[in-house]
């Protein structure tokens, strides 16, 4: 009777599996392997903030999929830091990536360009040209590579405590991200506790209103909250 009882729960777990549309299941799972993995460091990161933590689960779904060790760089930003350095350009966007190859460890999308100039300007040449100059060309592309659950950008590390690797270590890596949260909030008045749409904007391209490199990125970002606050409420 046990036995059978067993059997029944599982086809009935089989068929409610089978119900639900593939796509929603890797949703799903995405949201529940964030859950599972991060969720302590994202709950204690938001106490200090009022970003909830379903924002920043539904960010760290977007941008790396909950892979601590994610990684990418971009070779534009890796040329315009080595122009600062050389005292050749001050904002984002004087020079080009040439013929610098794509050396990516990653495949998630770069940020869209207006992001990094709106940090890589004229004042960042002008503070930080010289620690530029004096520093080896594997520190500048790790300054020139995103790192960790919400790839943020190494650079970001330049003036703070640490390197751009220890973005990879997620209490800090959170503590970092809703600081440039801050910073966002604070630049063009948003409230950080409910205008998620344009901080999902700002985090892919520097602005609340700006075009994000993937179409559906806001999109995928309020369903994810949606099913992370699910998640939380279970």
């Amino acid at each position: 009777m046990r036995t059978g009882s067993s059997v029944g729960e599982m086809a009935a777990a089989e068929g409610s599996r089978a119900a639900v549309p593939r796509a929603a299941r890797v949703e799903l799972n995405l949201i529940r392997r964030v859950w599972q993995h991060h969720h302590p460091f994202i709950l204690e990161a938001c106490k200090s903030s009022s970003v909830p933590p379903e924002f920043l689960g539904a960010l760290t779904a977007n941008e790396s999929g909950g892979n601590p060790r994610a990684a990418r760089f971009e070779p534009a930003v890796y040329a315009h830091l080595k122009a600062v350095a050389a005292g050749r350009a001050d904002g984002f966007g004087a020079v080009r990536a040439g013929s610098l190859a794509a050396e990516l460890t990653d495949m998630r999308q770069a940020k869209a360009a207006p992001f990094h100039a709106t940090f890589l300007d004229a004042p960042f040449a002008a503070a930080h040209a010289g620690d530029l100059a004096r520093a080896e060309d594997a520190a500048l592309r790790e300054l020139a590579t995103s790192w960790g659950l919400t790839q943020i950008m190494g650079y970001h590390m330049v003036g703070r405590p640490g390197t751009a690797r220890d973005l990879l270590e997620p209490s800090l890596h959170y503590r970092v991200a809703l600081a440039l949260l801050a910073e966002f909030a604070a630049r063009y008045q948003l409230d950080l506790a409910r205008e998620f749409e344009e901080m999902f904007r700002c985090w892919n391209t520097g602005r609340p209103y700006g075009q994000t490199a993937d179409p559906a990125y806001v999109e995928k970002g309020l369903r994810r909250m949606k099913l992370y606050r699910e998640r939380a409420g279970a």
